[in-house]
């Protein structure tokens, strides 16, 4: 791909927050915490463009980890900026002096750092930088920051910025400049949503010993490679994500490829990949094109690999690290054509080991949620926005374990108990179709449910295996519908989809569109959007007129919307 980077939204916000703290606050040591799946490599090179255009700027050195990483990055910036110099430091490799940019490797670089002048560098950035409090990242940038006395500034961007050992790299850094969280990105359209899938089998993994804070590679690859626990690995993929482009992660070398052999043997292509795999980069780019539809590997694609097109994450290894599990599933979650999910199979423990982590406690939820394949995240955000007025049907929603078993006790209790149901809005009172039932009991299950809702229903269609709903306006927003949809697939025993009038380029969800794109000092209050969803109206405390004024140009620009800013400006700023 050629051509200038366009900036999303809230990837513009990051870069302004950045800018701003370091040229008017002078902020020397700052934090980016975003998802994978954000753009940090975007980022990271829009604010070499930005800083580079201040007087007396210096150089730039970007630090990673792993090969793959800082290929992407130089190509990236050399996109972003093909008028200047980016050298890689790694390896066999070697930077010229006279780069403006230096991508290194931290293994190198800490053998190596003698041969820069730490004086010559403006701009520090250390991607994946969770790292940073290990011995080798300390060194490089003591050397390179700490020896300047502040007058460098250090950029670290992470998804996970607390550590397995309970250490957080917030502690490196003055202040976290930007922050988005996943769901937000999802809203946004930038990550799709989880199907989540735990399949429980006895593991006995209490019998474990954790290294390092987490389960001993041997034991645990000993574990996860006997036959029959492959068996079911490859049952689960089968049931739920056969047609589907796979990475799976595995719990060692032999595991990783012993699970290939499997797919293998039943004709799924596959191929195994580790540290040590001398065509590493060949068999990336088979899976890249297609070729290869199963690709398992230990300790390669946690971390740098980029793959829009794939549409399922198998969690063949158990892990006690948040930082690990984040950084595994987020490898499926960017957008690609024709992608509505990303299907996550993970192999538990039937006793659920109190340290092992999963995508339920990922999103806060009890460790024995069962998310029969729903977005962990968007089941807590829906269960966060539940009140009850009783001690005793609060304490039972907390012990249930599906959303299924909280929608029954829901619909159980009294009116007046409930103030609000899932996602803060009123409970719906239905009986599901567990057994499947006709187009025509479908249809009318869907009408009394949708009557319940008072949604805007312009035509709704429903088929042998789905239900289409059209609606007549076009501010079908994610905290709205998306439980409404979860209803109507209980009651028709359907796929449902959502459609919005073709004449209006208003965003999925504007609020979170807007929201994106608000400095952290700013409060959204309301948010409006016109019947032909040509306007949006919103009210907003504490803009500059500097930022009013860009943030409708940039509305303007993203969808086409018009938008109209209320409230009081701020007394600070021009």
């Amino acid at each position: 791909m050629t051509g200038p980077i366009h900036l999303r939204p809230y990837q513009k916000a990051a870069v302004q927050a950045v800018v701003s703290r370091y040229q008017t606050r002078h902020v020397r040591s700052m934090l980016l915490h975003l998802p994978t799946g954000a753009g940090k490599t975007v980022i990271a090179a829009e604010v070499i463009r930005v800083l580079s255009k201040t007087a007396d700027f210096g150089k730039v050195l970007f630090i990673a980890h792993r090969s793959e990483i800082l290929d992407q990055t130089a190509a990236t910036i050399r996109r972003h900026m093909p008028s200047v110099r980016v050298d890689i430091e790694q390896g066999s490799r070697t930077a010229c002096q006279d780069a403006t940019v230096t991508i290194a490797s931290v293994q190198s670089l800490v053998r190596r750092r003698d041969r820069y002048d730490p004086k010559a560098y403006s701009l520090i950035i250390a991607d994946e930088c969770h790292r940073a409090l290990a011995p080798t990242w300390e060194e490089v940038i003591q050397y390179f920051h700490a020896n300047k006395a502040g007058a460098s500034l250090l950029l670290g961007m992470t998804a996970t910025p607390r550590r397995t050992d309970g250490r957080s790299v917030s502690s490196v850094f003055e202040v976290v400049a930007f922050e988005i969280t996943r769901t937000e990105l999802e809203d946004l359209g930038y990550l799709v949503p989880m199907a989540y899938y735990a399949v429980r089998t006895e593991l006995s993994l209490d019998r474990i010993k954790l290294t390092h804070g987490d389960f001993q590679i041997g034991a645990l690859s000993a574990v996860m490679d006997l036959p029959e626990v492959r068996s079911l690995t490859l049952a689960a993929w089968m049931e739920k994500a056969k047609d589907k482009k796979t990475i799976a992660f595995c719990a060692g070398v032999d595991h990783a490829r012993h699970l290939a052999s499997d797919f293998n043997a039943i004709g799924v292509p596959a191929r195994q990949i580790d540290g040590k795999t001398k065509d590493r980069g060949q068999v990336i780019d088979a899976f890249r094109r297609g070729e290869i539809q199963v690709l398992t590997n230990y300790g390669v694609l946690t971390e740098g690999f980029d793959d829009p097109t794939v549409q399922c994450v198998l969690m063949a290894r158990p892990t006690t690290s948040p930082l690990v599990y984040a950084q595994c599933v987020g490898r499926g979650l960017r957008t690609a054509p024709g992608k509505t999910d990303c299907t996550v199979i993970d192999i538990v423990d039937r006793n659920t080991h109190q340290l092992q982590y999963s995508a339920a406690e990922m999103a806060g939820l009890p460790p024995r949620w069962r998310c029969r394949g729903g977005d962990p995240f968007r089941q807590a955000r829906a269960l966060a926005g539940i009140k009850v007025t009783s001690p005793e049907a609060f304490l039972a929603i907390r012990r249930a374990e599906s959303l299924e078993e909280v929608q029954s006790i829901l619909m159980s209790l009294p009116p007046e108990v409930v103030v609000a149901g899932l996602d803060d809005k009123p409970v719906l009172h239905y009986e599901p179709c567990e057994q499947g039932c006709s187009a025509d009991q479908a249809e009318r299950n869907a009408r009394r449910l949708l009557k319940q809702a008072q949604a805007p229903v312009r035509r709704l269609t429903v088929t042998d295996d789905a239900v289409q709903i059209e609606f007549r306006t076009p501010a079908v927003d994610n905290e709205r519908f998306a439980y409404l949809q979860w209803h109507l697939a209980r009651v028709t025993a359907r796929r449902v989809a959502f459609t919005i009038p073709k004449n209006t380029s208003t965003p999925k969800n504007p609020r979170a569109l807007l929201k994106s794109m608000l400095p952290e000092s700013c409060k959204l209050m309301s948010l409006e959007v016109s019947q032909d969803g040509a306007t949006l109206v919103a009210t907003i405390a504490g803009l500059t007129r500097e930022e009013s004024d860009r943030i409708q140009q940039e509305s303007r620009v993203e969808h086409g919307a018009r938008l109209e800013i209320r409230g009081q400006l701020s007394l600070f700023g021009d």
